[in-house]
């Protein structure tokens, strides 16, 4: 699996004329070789692959790692490499321009022995763009059990319900039930404030009549999923069924036109077409998703300002929003698998208005 990875990042230095690349952020360090420690670098030649570690993570390096080998940098962190790095001949070396700061970037110009540093850009965000197998099945589980912390949490949506008290209660379900961390609080919102897109929750009650909009957002085993569903407190009167409805509809056609080969553009588009179509133009204020994956935020970016395509085995964060100011908002979002049948969602929750 990590050999594969690290034969498609060799092409990608081949292409951009560099013989070598360094990996140091917590994300690329476990893509390309499952390694979980805190700090570490891995350094890819076209003659060797070698993570770098400190002495109280070597233990870990090796029993989390194969293929790759482990050296202790007792002797300080830049000289290892460097050996490495004039042993192999490099000349050329990508680093990763979005992780390291500025500083860093000076320090590696003045201590490593290469000629010259090339950033690799969004390099390593599109090699881990497309999912394998093994990436799909752990998705799978992430997925399974956000659907699970979204029946919780609905099982404590009612009438006089504290928001943030009902998110605390739902992180805690996420924790005991094995999810690594969380990418983010779960989200629990009502009545006017759902029609912030942003809102978080707020030591506010449920009334009845109130959309809730909840979102909850896991890792587990090192990946990502997210799903988010809107609920009613006791009523749900016309016009907010009606705008429910218009999401739904929205929804269920942008994963649809979200299938192998289209413009992620397509897709936004789809979304705001349908919402147009629904007299709710101006209520759909953000992108119609994104990828998702080792990190909950990825490549491709599905908007209308994207030049991404999306391709089979892409995994992403993908659905609808609309938010009517004053009123409420509604919004329904899944993890999902790019297939060319359309997007297949990871995440099971239903999508039928639910009045609690």
């Amino acid at each position: 699996m990590y050999e594969k990875r690290i034969e498609r990042l060799l092409s990608a230095m081949e292409a951009r004329g560099a013989d070598a690349a360094l990996i140091a952020s917590p994300e690329n360090r476990f893509f390309f070789s499952g390694f979980t420690g805190e700090t570490g670098a891995i350094l890819i030649t076209n003659d060797s692959r070698t993570l770098f570690v400190e002495q109280r993570y070597a233990l870990q390096a090796t029993m989390e790692t194969k293929g790759l080998a482990i050296v202790n940098v007792a002797g300080g962190l830049y000289n290892s490499i460097n050996d490495t790095i004039i042993g192999d001949g490099v000349k050329t070396l990508i680093f990763e321009d979005d992780f390291f700061t500025v500083s860093v970037y000076r320090t590696l110009k003045r201590k490593l022995r290469c000629e010259e540093l090339i950033p690799a850009g969004d390099l390593m965000l599109r090699l881990r763009a497309v999912k394998d197998a093994g990436e799909i099945e752990r998705l799978r589980a992430a997925s399974a059990l956000a659907d699970e912390g979204l029946a919780f949490a609905r099982r404590l949506l009612k009438v006089g319900a504290d928001e943030r008290d009902i998110s605390l209660k739902t992180e805690l379900f996420l924790r005991e039930n094995g999810a690594d961390s969380l990418p983010f609080k779960p989200v629990v919102v009502s009545g006017t404030r759902t029609a912030m897109p942003s809102a978080l929750s707020a030591a506010k009650e449920l009334a009845f009549g109130d959309a809730v909009i909840v979102g909850v957002g896991l890792r587990l085993d090192g990946y990502c999923a997210e799903l988010s569903r809107t609920f009613f407190v006791g009523s749900a009167d016309e016009r907010a069924r009606g705008l429910y409805e218009a999401v739904r509809s929205a929804r269920e056609a942008v994963f649809a036109e979200a299938r192998t080969g289209v413009p992620c553009r397509d897709a936004d588009m789809k979304a705001r077409t349908c919402l147009a179509d629904a007299g709710l133009r101006e209520a759909y204020c953000h992108s119609a998703g994104h990828g998702i994956g080792i990190s909950p935020v990825e490549l491709p970016r599905v908007r209308v300002q994207s030049g991404d395509t999306l391709c089979t085995n892409m995994a992403v964060n993908l659905g609808v929003g609309a938010y009517e100011s004053s009123f409420a908002g509604a919004r329904l979002t899944d993890t999902a698998v790019i297939t060319a049948d359309g997007a297949r969602p990871l995440t099971q929750s239903s999508l039928e208005l639910e009045v609690l």
